[in-house]
């Protein structure tokens, strides 16, 4: 049977625009301009003679033939965005791209990825680094990543990894004239965002009152922040899971046990169908068990903390 000609390139803009209920997050996944997006779906929606949005202010709705139409499209895409992905994995089955942000790749994966070599030796890892938290992530180009997020992105899949638990961490000279959490206000506190959020979480979760989180230096990276801190430079907010290098080799310290449970946490994330690809499912699975076999370290080492 032939097949009647379509606008693909039309309904990949509607379906990512329903699904997202936005042409500005469309137009972000596409990597187009908003413009070019409405340019697209006004097309199909002329092609169809039917409207399939209702634009409202600074929001669209799906009309009912809108949505009949999405229902559709989206299982058809993800179904061959499947076949090609099967096709991949045949031509290139043993390169893996993972994205990671900079920390948690040094202080987390980097020290474990020799375990994942040698259980699979065939699979070659490429590991990416990023600091912009709030920056999208191309899975055109990247397998599967670690993202550290407060919500989540509807049109993946996240798997939760990790929380985050807040301390401040110092030299441990500095830490010896810390007599209480009123004595950071007479020292730095040093930061890894410009919004200084790390320690506005940190202050407001324990209740310190008089010291000034607005003030001292920013720097691109936790990691540089906690260089400078090991330094003697002043005091950081950091996880103690990031810290165990600095600690054996005394560098860092914590000065006062008030942990705070930040809303940021590690996911493991990937598009829908993406498990299907060994090399992913193997890195998922791996680092999945990484993480539960150092969940259940913590979980002793602070049953025999507490018994000490």
């Amino acid at each position: 049977m032939k097949r009647r000609p379509l606008p693909l390139n039309a309904l990949r803009a509607f379906e990512v625009a329903g699904r997202l209920e936005s042409f500005t997050k469309a137009s972000h996944e596409l990597n187009v301009t908003q413009g070019a997006v409405s340019r697209q779906v006004q097309h199909l929606e002329e092609v169809l003679g039917r409207k399939l949005f209702e634009r409202q202010h600074r929001s669209l709705k799906l009309t009912r033939a809108g949505r009949n139409l999405l229902d559709g499209l989206t299982p058809a895409f993800d179904a061959m965005e499947n076949a090609v992905a099967k096709v991949e994995d045949r031509a290139d089955d043993t390169q893996l791209s993972v994205l990671a942000p900079l920390t948690f790749s040094m202080r987390w994966i980097v020290p474990r990825l020799g375990r994942f070599q040698m259980e699979y030796p065939d699979l070659q890892v490429q590991l990416g680094t990023y600091n912009d938290d709030k920056a999208p992530v191309d899975f055109n180009e990247v397998d599967i990543a670690v993202r550290f997020a407060d919500t989540q992105e509807e049109q993946l899949v996240h798997e939760f990894l990790t929380g985050e638990r807040l301390l401040p961490v110092c030299h441990p000279d500095l830490a010896k004239q810390l007599k209480s959490p009123k004595d950071l206000a007479g020292v730095t506190l040093l930061h890894c965002s410009a919004q200084r959020e790390d320690w506005h979480i940190w202050l407001n979760g324990t209740g310190v009152t008089g010291v000034d989180a607005n003030h001292g230096p920013v720097f691109a990276t936790l990691d540089m922040a906690m260089e400078a801190a090991a330094s003697g430079f002043g005091v950081v907010i950091s996880d103690p899971a990031m810290i165990g290098e600095y600690v054996v080799t005394n560098r860092l310290t914590v000065p006062f046990d008030l942990p705070v449970d930040s809303p940021y946490a590690y996911s493991l994330c990937y598009p829908q169908g993406r498990l299907e690809r060994r090399k992913v499912r193997a890195f998922r699975n791996w680092l999945m068990g990484e993480i539960k076999i150092e969940t259940e370290r913590r979980k002793l080492a602070q049953k025999a903390s507490e018994r000490s």
